[in-house]
């Protein structure tokens, strides 16, 4: 049965405002995004490899290294003190270090020296130089700091018109009774200086510069290496140098590419007026152990 429709029924559907408003689905527009994908370029840059003449000396190089040794003090009245001014004597000790790792007077040049101004009374008393000798010597530790210079080279000096008096109001001159007034100044100038130093000796091959090490001053300097004589001013004598290049003598020192070995270095101040000292190196030292110091002997 068709029923016809109400008036309600036919206001509606021919006026929406009057009732509900028909759902209206809005139309949509689709829009694919172009994607546009750029593959990153990566450069890939291998890193070069440690230069592989660089030695590891070069490459960690210290800026500073300290080097302690022993030094002993003396009264003038020791027989070698003050004694005979000889200029630089060159072969006053033995080419090789004794058990004790100590130089040895050579004796026989000694016997063979004709002139008046040999500057050591024996072989007992220059013994007593760098060992502690209780009624002789007193000792102490004393460190000294060499500098790196630009061209990588070390470098420590003490030298005049302030020199070197690492003695001054220590050991018997300590209440200043040991002190003595001269034109240089007021010093203890009766003491001797033992430094002990390992290094490497690395292969010539690696490196631009040779290895040498260089020593300025007096009075008596000697410096052994792997316990062979190396640098020699022995004597009384006003600031000289002496000097080794150790691939030169690589040979005579008995020296091996990667091996470790020690240099010593043996002073002794015992003249006025002067004292002065000077290291020059291109070893990259270090520390090695240290001689005993018995203390105060009087």
């Amino acid at each position: 049965e068709i029923r016809p429709a109400t008036a309600e029924e036919i206001e509606a559907a021919t006026n929406p405002e009057a009732g509900e408003t028909p759902a209206i689905e809005p139309e949509v527009e689709v829009v694919e995004a172009e994607v546009e994908v750029v593959e990153a370029e990566v450069e890939v840059v291998e890193a070069e490899p440690p230069d592989a003449t660089a030695s590891e000396d070069e490459t960690f190089a210290p800026e500073t290294i300290e080097l302690t040794g022993v030094i002993r003090d003396f009264h003038e009245a020791h027989p070698d003190m003050q004694y005979k001014v000889s200029g630089v004597m060159k072969g006053l000790v033995e080419t090789e270090l004794d058990a004790d790792g100590k130089p040895v007077l050579d004796e026989a040049f000694k016997a063979a020296y004709s002139g008046s101004k040999y500057p050591i009374n024996s072989a007992e008393t220059f013994r007593q130089w760098f060992r502690d000798v209780p009624g002789v010597n007193t000792s102490w530790l004393h460190t000294i700091t060499l500098q790196r210079l630009e061209d990588g080279s070390y470098y420590f000096a003490r030298e005049k018109p302030d020199g070197f008096f690492p003695a001054d109001y220590e050991g018997f001159a300590a209440n200043g009774t040991g002190m003595n007034t001269t034109s240089a100044g007021t010093h203890n100038y009766f003491f001797t200086y033992e430094l002990e130093m390992d290094f490497t000796y690395t292969d010539p091959d690696l490196r631009d510069d040779p290895l040498e090490f260089t020593f300025t001053g007096d009075d008596d300097v000697w410096v052994f290496i792997n316990g062979k004589l190396a640098c020699d001013i022995g004597g009384v004598h006003g600031q000289s140098s002496d000097s080794v290049n150790l691939d030169a003598e690589r040979a005579a020192l008995g020296l091996e590419v990667n091996e470790n070995y020690t240099l010593k270095l043996f002073f002794a101040e015992r003249y006025r007026v002067q004292s002065n000292f000077r290291i020059e190196t291109t070893l990259s030292l270090r520390k090695s152990e240290l001689p005993p110091t018995a203390g105060l002997f009087d």
